[in-house]
């Protein structure tokens, strides 16, 4: 009965915005200043590694609404409207049948999923003044350079629902939030303030991306002004150079707890597990730097974390340690032969003063590559991208075939391999892609914009 309560006010909300930012009928035009762009979107993945099943039957509709209300003031809106049976339609063990990797006592379940969703993705105002512009209400907010690695882009957290293979838009979780971009000379100083407290969100206890969970006795900041997040962001451009220098008090979105990954997985039967899970207040120092060479640019990023702390092993007498941790990353885009696009990234995570006792290595190094080929007048879209982490050894390999049919219709086919050893999150062995070796899937994307 909740589930339908919580439901249906989210559908009338939505329905409240669709409605004031009605499509009109054929023929009719838009009132001046409103622009309207709107899609249905429809989502299959089919598990072909291991026990093969269908594991998402996916339709959404969303509409983004744009107003201009005066040459001061835009409104921004997108809501969306989301149906999954696929729970509904076949039994868990076809959906997700690695369950027993978590070796717990009570059974998985996906009872608190939810088929239906309606949500307010994004809802803000756009206020422009003489030096200053200001956007207030729930949005994403993005300060990397370096794409699919998090090193001073941590304002948003993310959504874990499926892993990381949703878009990266789907992956943030919008939050309420106040921005302003104040302009001096050739610098622009951003500030942001975050009053809302929310937190990476793992998938729904046994689905099929489940991999790790919010640990027994989770203690959360309690809501007060004190608790809330800030950040200031200088940039400026500099001898060719777009230079960004951050600076961000907020929250890690990650719990620390003994002998978990991150803060979650089940609970610990270590010498430390009376220690209560919580979450610690950061502080992470950021540069960030790109420069064009032609056709080319390369970029990177940096960052200093202050105050973060690291679960520990099983046999460890503290429940978490404090390090410091710096983080760095290159990229270098390019085109090589054949109009092939061609980005390539490097980053490394280091914990200064690192003890044995720490879970996590000294030293984490990651790279990817994304190869892009555009074909048929630009019809069709062919790309590659490859994660690979060199500590564990372990890969996600994604070709995608993209193709636009019209300015309607778009069609999308592609496969995820995940490539690695599963690892044990009770013997503190935790395998990011590899934890998924047997989920391997083919996909595909068809989307009708209005």
């Amino acid at each position: 009965m909740n589930q339908l309560f919580s439901f249906a006010l989210r559908a009338v909300t939505v329905a409240l915005l669709l409605n004031i930012y009605r499509v009109p009928a054929s023929g009719n035009s838009l009132p001046e200043g409103l622009e309207v762009h709107h899609f249905l979107q429809q989502e299959t993945a089919h598990r072909v590694a291991s026990s093969p099943a269908f594991t998402k039957l996916l339709t959404f509709y969303q509409l983004e609404t744009r107003y201009r209300y005066s040459s001061n003031v835009n409104l921004m809106a997108i809501g969306r409207l989301s149906y999954d049976p696929i729970h509904d339609l076949q039994d868990l063990s076809r959906t997700n049948p690695f369950q027993d990797r978590f070796q717990q006592a009570t059974p998985r379940n996906i009872s608190d999923i939810d088929p239906f969703n309606a949500e307010i993705r994004e809802a803000y105002g756009d206020f422009f003044f003489k030096k200053v512009d200001l956007r207030i209400g729930k949005q994403i907010v993005r300060w990397g350079v370096i794409e699919g690695f998090r090193l001073t882009d941590a304002l948003n957290p993310i959504d874990f629902n499926e892993f990381i293979l949703r878009e990266l838009t789907d992956r943030y979780i919008p939050l309420w939030m106040l921005k302003t971009d104040t302009y001096l000379q050739n610098m622009t100083l951003q500030f942001v303030w975050i009053p809302e407290l929310v937190f990476h969100q793992p998938a729904p206890a046994g689905s099929e991306f489940e991999q790790f969970q919010f640990p027994p006795g989770l203690e959360t900041p309690p809501k007060i002004f004190l608790n809330t997040e800030v950040g200031l962001r200088l940039s400026t451009y500099l001898k060719g150079f777009d230079l960004g220098f951050s600076y961000f008090d907020g929250w890690d979105d990650f719990p620390t707890a003994s002998q978990t990954i991150f803060g979650f997985g089940p609970a610990s039967s270590g010498p430390s597990s009376g220690d209560t899970p919580r979450y610690h207040r950061i502080h992470t120092f950021g540069f960030t730097f790109t420069k064009g060479l032609g056709n080319e640019l390369i970029k990177g990023e940096f960052a200093y974390v202050h105050g973060r702390s690291f679960g520990t092993f099983s046999s460890a007498t503290q429940a978490e340690i404090k390090r410091p941790q710096v983080k760095y990353g290159l990229g270098w885009d390019t085109r090589i032969a054949y109009g092939i696009d061609t980005f390539i990234q490097f980053s490394q995570q280091w914990i200064v003063n690192h003890q044995n006792e720490i879970i996590a290595d000294e030293l984490d190094s990651g790279a990817s590559l994304v190869l892009r080929k555009k074909m048929m007048n630009e019809a069709l879209l062919l790309k590659l991208l490859v994660i690979y982490m060199l500590n564990n050894k372990e890969a996600l390999i994604r070709p995608r075939a993209t193709y636009r049919q019209s300015d309607h219709l778009t069609l999308s086919l592609g496969v995820d391999i995940f490539e690695g050893k599963e690892g044990n999150i009770q013997q503190d062995d935790f395998r990011f892609i590899g934890f998924f070796d047997k989920n391997d899937r083919i996909f595909t994307e068809i989307r009708y914009s209005f």
